[in-house]
């Protein structure tokens, strides 16, 4: 997932927060990941986030809590924009290694990674380019380290 609409570019890129419209279509973001993980999976909750530390995917999170329940939260610089998409995919099979009660993990991070790493993981997605609040749904196999596309959600414009 790409985090919501944020504020316009300033010199500090980290700090920029979510505008109000931002916030809407993490909403709606949410609210459609929740209808997905039940139609597809029947899961109730994600077991596992990714998150930039930055503050507008800190904030895209808090408006996904508020229709999706987390388990744990994994804030990491690998998911920052400039992050590199295999390693971020190496941290991914990583956890999931760790952890095998994982059955159900996010990543809310930036363009150009989150296209960069949808195509490393999802082969024939394309690195499309992801609009604000836009969710690929991936069926992961953790052991070919690679998935195929269950849905692709386009946010509010």
């Amino acid at each position: 997932m790409r985090h919501g609409e944020a504020e316009p570019y300033k010199q500090d890129d980290q700090s920029r927060h979510l505008t109000k419209f931002g916030v809407t279509q993490s909403e709606h973001a949410a609210k459609w990941i929740a209808k997905q993980l039940n139609k597809h999976t029947q899961l109730k909750q994600i077991d596992l986030t990714l998150v930039s530390p930055y503050v507008r995917t800190i904030e895209t999170l808090d408006a996904v809590q508020q229709f999706i329940s987390i388990k744990n939260t994994l804030q990491t610089s690998a998911v920052t924009p400039d992050g590199d998409a295999k390693q971020v995919q190496d941290l991914i099979d990583g956890e999931l290694l760790q952890d095998n009660t994982i059955d159900c993990l996010l990543v809310i991070s930036h363009m150009p990674l989150v296209s960069l790493l949808s195509d490393v993981v999802c082969h024939g997605f394309n690195a499309r380019i992801f609009d604000t609040a836009d969710v690929l749904m991936i069926n992961y196999d953790r052991q070919r380290s690679s998935g195929t596309q269950l849905g692709f959600y386009q946010s509010l414009s």
